[in-house]
Parts: C-alpha cells; sequence; structure tokens
C-alpha cells in the first residue's frame, strides 16, 4: 500500500504555503459589503416569515478552519471569515492558489466546528507578534527546512492520531479567549430568518486512533466559558454529563457522532466505556445528547457497507472502512454503521431494554479549507496541501523515507469523497427552529446534491393525500421522518407511508425512491430494500420490489448524463407488504439520483491523464431521511 508520508508532505506543504501567503489578503468588495450587511441585520431583525408545514434548509455543520491545529499544519490559512463568507455565496483564498466559491446557492446555515483541543493555538501561531508563533513545535511547522517541518509534523500527527496531549500547546487564556471570538463570530453572522450560524465546535477523542469524535452543537447564545475537550476526558459518556449540566444552566446542546466508518466499531458498541451492558440510563442519556449521526461526509459514508448489507446493491456507496488513525488497519464492521446501529436498538428494546439508537441521519462536509467541497464538478479538496490541486489528488505520491508513518492510502487517488449536507424541516432559519429540528429528528443527509425529500407515515393516510398535500395529511394524520408509530387499532392493516423528493434543479435527475426496512423476527434484526417509486414511471416488479431499471454510467469522455433516464420528482404511496403488529420495526427512505462522473473523473478530464486505478469513475448522489420507528 502506497501513502502519504512526511518528506511528501513537507515539499507539498511548503509549495502550498507559499502559495497561501501570496493570495492572502485577496477579498471581493461585494463579498465585504454582504458580510457588513449581514451584520447590520442581525442587530435589527425583522420579522421571519414561518411556515407552519415547513421548509427544506440545506446547511453545513462540521467545517474548519485554519483555527483548526491539522488544518494549520497543512498550510491552511483562511480563517472563520472566510467560511462565513464561502457559505453565504462568496469567493475566499485556497492553498491552490486559486479562490474557491460554490456554482450553487449559498447555504442556509452552518457550524464552524474547530478542533476543542488545542484551540486557540493555531490562530494565534498566525500572528507575527504572538509568543505562541515561537513554541519549538510551532516553528518546525513554518520551517523552511523539510527535516524540521517533517520531525513537527512527525510528532503532532503521532499525537492526534493517539490522542496524546502535547503539553507545549496548552494554554488556557489563549482556549477561552478564541472560545469567545468564535461565539461573538456566530452572533454576528447569524441573520434571523435569512441565514443561520450555530456557535459549535469538535469534541475529538481518537483512542488508538479510533474515532469518537463529535461535533457539539448550541442552540443558543448562552454557552459555557469554555468547551469541553479530550483533555478533560477521552470518555464521551463524561461529555455527555458535562452537556446534561450545561443544559441544566439554560444551554441546550446536542453533540452529533461522525465518521463511525472509521471507529472500529465503538462508536455504536454494544457496551459501554467501561465495557459493561448497555443499561437504560446510558440509552437515555444518549438519545437525548445525540439525537443525530452523521452518515455521510468526506471521509467516507457511515449508512451501511457491503460486508453488513450483501443484499443491498447500493452498499458500496462511498465506502471508506479504515480506522480513521490507522489507514493500514480495518475498521471492525459492526458498531461502525448506522443501519446495523438501529437494527441492534431494536434487539435490545425487544429484550426488553432501552433503545440508545434511536437518531436521526444527517450529512456534512468536514472540509478543512473553510469551504463545504460538495460539488463533484467543483471538488477542492479537503484538508490544505495533502489534496489541495488535483494533481495532488489523482496522481499517486512518490515513496520517501517516512514508509513507516502513514496518514491516508493514495495509491488509488485520493479515497475522499465530495460530500455531503443536513437536511433540515424547520418552520423559519433560525438557530431555535433549526436545532428543534435537529432534536425532532425530522432531519436527512445527502451526499452533496441538495435533494428534498420527505416522508410521513401514519395509519389513516392514503395515497390521494400525495396529490391533496402530503404535508398537510402527514402532520395531521400521520408523523414525519425521525417520528415514533404506535400500534393502531384493531382492524388496520398497515402503516401508509408517504414520500416524496424533488431534485436538485442544478444537478441530476432521479432514478429510484426506496423504502429500507429493519425489523426484529425471532429475536434477530434483518434487513430489506423495497424500491417504491421509478424514474420510468412502472412499478417495481412484484417480486424482488427493485425498479426494472438498467443502471446507465455517464459518458466518462466529458461526463454527460441522459436526463431523460430520470424524472425531476418522484413521489410514492406504500404500504409494507411483509408488515406484522407485532414485530418492532424502522423504515428510512433513500433517493437515487441517475449516475454522474465523481470529482475523480472530472478532475482527470481538466489535466488530460488517466482515472485514478482503482478509484470510481462514477456514483449515484443519493439522500437518506431519518427512520420512522414502528413500536407495538
Amino acid at each position: 500500500m502506497r501513502a502519504i508520508q512526511f518528506m511528501g508532505l513537507v515539499s507539498l506543504a511548503l509549495f502550498g504555503l507559499t502559495l497561501s501567503m501570496g493570495c492572502a489578503g485577496s477579498r471581493d468588495e461585494g463579498d465585504e459589503s454582504a458580510v457588513e450587511g449581514a451584520s447590520q441585520a442581525m442587530e435589527t431583525p425583522t420579522n421571519e416569515m414561518r411556515n407552519p408545514l415547513k421548509d427544506a434548509y440545506f446547511g453545513d455543520l462540521h467545517i474548519h478552519s485554519s483555527w483548526s491545529l491539522d488544518a494549520f499544519a497543512f498550510g491552511v490559512r483562511v480563517g472563520p471569515e472566510d467560511a462565513y463568507r464561502y457559505a453565504r455565496g462568496g469567493e475566499i483564498d485556497h492553498i491552490s492558489g486559486k479562490s474557491i466559491r460554490m456554482q450553487g446557492p449559498p447555504l442556509d446555515f452552518i457550524a464552524l466546528t474547530e478542533h476543542a483541543n488545542y484551540l486557540g493555538i493555531p490562530s494565534a501561531a498566525q500572528d507575527p507578534g504572538s509568543p505562541i508563533r515561537q513554541l519549538p513545535l510551532i516553528q518546525g511547522l513554518l520551517a523552511s527546512d523539510p527535516a524540521k517541518k517533517g520531525e513537527a509534523l512527525a510528532k503532532l500527527f503521532q499525537g492526534i492520531s493517539s490522542d496524546t496531549f502535547l503539553p507545549e500547546l496548552t494554554n488556557e487564556a489563549v482556549v477561552e479567549s478564541t472560545w469567545q471570538q468564535i461565539i461573538d463570530l456566530a452572533d454576528r453572522h447569524s441573520v434571523p430568518g435569512e441565514f443561520t450560524a450555530f456557535i459549535a465546535y469538535e469534541y475529538t477523542s481518537m483512542p488508538d486512533g479510533q474515532n469518537l469524535h463529535r461535533n457539539v452543537i448550541f442552540r443558543g447564545s448562552d454557552v459555557p466559558a469554555r468547551p469541553f475537550s479530550t483533555f478533560d476526558s477521552h470518555n464521551p459518556e463524561d461529555l455527555w454529563d458535562w452537556m446534561e449540566q450545561a443544559r441544566a444552566t439554560g444551554s441546550d446542546v446536542i453533540a452529533i457522532p461522525h465518521n463511525a466508518n472509521g471507529s472500529n466499531g465503538l462508536m455504536y458498541a454494544s457496551v459501554d466505556h467501561a465495557g459493561r451492558p448497555l443499561d437504560a440510563e446510558y440509552a437515555e442519556i444518549r438519545v437525548r445528547n445525540e439525537p443525530v449521526s452523521e452518515v455521510m461526509q468526506i471521509k467516507g459514508q457511515s449508512e451501511t457497507h457491503p460486508g453488513l448489507s450483501p443484499n443491498d446493491e447500493w452498499a458500496g456507496f462511498s465506502v471508506l472502512d479504515t480506522i480513521l488513525g490507522r489507514p493500514t488497519d480495518k475498521s471492525q464492521l459492526s458498531g461502525s454503521y448506522a443501519r446495523l446501529a438501529l437494527m441492534h436498538g431494536l434487539e435490545m428494546e425487544e429484550r426488553g431494554g432501552v433503545n440508545p439508537y434511536l437518531f436521526g441521519m444527517i450529512g456534512a462536509s468536514d472540509g478543512h479549507n473553510a469551504s463545504s467541497p460538495v460539488e463533484e464538478s467543483n471538488y477542492s479538496g479537503k484538508i490544505g496541501v495533502v489534496d489541495g490541486t488535483p494533481e495532488a489528488r489523482i496522481i499517486p505520491p512518490p515513496s520517501d523515507p517516512f514508509a513507516d508513518f502513514e496518514i491516508i492510502d493514495l495509491s488509488s487517488g485520493s479515497p475522499f469523497s465530495a460530500a455531503g449536507l443536513a437536511g433540515v424541516w424547520a418552520e423559519a432559519n433560525t438557530r431555535a427552529d433549526l436545532f428543534d429540528a435537529l432534536r425532532a429528528r425530522e432531519v436527512f443527509a445527502t451526499s452533496g446534491p441538495r435533494i428534498r425529500v420527505r416522508l410521513f407515515a401514519g395509519w389513516d393516510l392514503a395515497t390521494g393525500d400525495l396529490g391533496t398535500g402530503l404535508a398537510e395529511a402527514g402532520y395531521a394524520r400521520g408523523v414525519p421522518m425521525g417520528g415514533e408509530l404506535d400500534r393502531a387499532a384493531t382492524g388496520v392493516a398497515g402503516p401508509t407511508f408517504l414520500i416524496q423528493a424533488l431534485r436538485d434543479p442544478l444537478e441530476a435527475p432521479l432514478e429510484r425512491m426506496q423504502i429500507v426496512k429493519g425489523w426484529v423476527e425471532e429475536g434477530s434484526a434483518r434487513e430489506r430494500i423495497f424500491d417504491v417509486a421509478c424514474a420510468d414511471g412502472r412499478a417495481p416488479d412484484e417480486a424482488n420490489h427493485r425498479c426494472r431499471l438498467e443502471v446507465e454510467a455517464p459518458d466518462l469522455d466529458d461526463c454527460s448524463f441522459d436526463a431523460a433516464k430520470g424524472r425531476s420528482e418522484l413521489s410514492a404511496s406504500w404500504s409494507d407488504p411483509d408488515f406484522d403488529g407485532d414485530q418492532r420495526a424502522f423504515y428510512y427512505a433513500r433517493v437515487l439520483q441517475v449516475p454522474t462522473c465523481r470529482w475523480s473523473t472530472f478532475d482527470a478530464l481538466r489535466l488530460g491523464v488517466s482515472r485514478p486505478p482503482g478509484a470510481a469513475a462514477w456514483l449515484q448522489e443519493r439522500a437518506v431521511t431519518s427512520p420512522i420507528w414502528y413500536r407495538p
């Protein structure tokens, strides 16, 4: 296996830092005016228009800038202001030397989630007058000597990947002052009814390289004086205790697990941090503090895996199944994927316990360039010089003397994805409305496109409700995604599900819509995929519940696709043909676009080179809703 090693990183870092210094400071006057206008609007907000039937808002709850130490170490020099500018549709500098901006419309909301570990160190290190800049490790990261830079990078990332505390980078005063700056920036950029900026940060626990990261999102501005980090405790259960205390003093907060695929089975384990079986107290505090999980992002998807769902033909999407901090080791599948966790939760309930895995699903980018690089044809990489240019992303690096210290396998080009975004159904674009929707799990994940998907279930819903008002009927006589459905009165055959999806007008049309079912039978959880709406207008085959469609790859010579193979809208009224009123179950919707080119194919075409060997040439972008649970 070939991987990025430190000598290669050093030369890339030197090149990238030169570029970033050469283009630093370039700003579009229109962008500055937008930021100033946002600040003024925050001071005198207008009464936002509210929609009781709710609208879909799209945003990114996982963004880093140069204020995160890993981004700073790899040459990123754009900060929080740039992240807000980018989210609002503005142009920002990039490590490649070129400016970047979204092709699509601005985002509706973001959370800047700088790492709590060493918070304030990277921002202070960018100030020539700060004494932190003179710290030996910082000087090593800034060194022009490749050997010194390599030594500093090795020390830093060995510490990060093993959760080892580096005392020379600790400064409590800097932590608190930087946290206050983050709070002030979010408050200044939030414009109720127009754009929401959450106060947030990332809790970055990674025992032995295994990912237990969480993004911590606050509902309002009344937040603790400093964030809780892994320097306080490596145990996420201690984070929940801290969150409970914050909530008791009026600061509502949630944590969002991410990259479960790289957790080696720890994210959705069957025992607690101390190795004890999960009990009711654990389940209640986890569900209260972690109502949603991130299942699509740059570092792969965590919905499911082909090894767990062999009968799901679409399970192989954006698979990155190595341990986050040990990229040559495979991550244990059980405990690392959301669908199986949802199934295990049903089994725990069936055995008389409490379900700790009642969570909704969202996407996010985890972009470390103060941006959300979710557009395949406009992909700009995850983090600084590591993958900041098409060449760095798709041309394998040469071997070097640091071959035993691997960060990421690049033998088939960068394994990172151009993903994803969170979709939230809320009455208005405000912190309170969006946060409450997250807590209610009325949210969905997309791999990047802004596909609008709705899901309702109820005993009194009917096919006619699709045409006369899906939302009105769904809220009045059913439950939306994220909800729980109790047993109906005697004589009702089963619930009716109403599903509707609208394409992103700037993306490919929709190919099919599905229901993913998990249920418990004879004590064991099972799963099945049902196609429920097909782009050709025909009903799915009654025997295998699949659309009679041939999946056609895009033209890889120019990335064109046949739009006639898809539809702008898909909708269905569906009832489970195998429904058993005595079986616990969950149902969620998944919507697939017609196939389009992956970012690596666009990069190869731009450079006029072959696609990376082993890398997927195309993919099917998608959206996945939060489940609806049926409880007998």
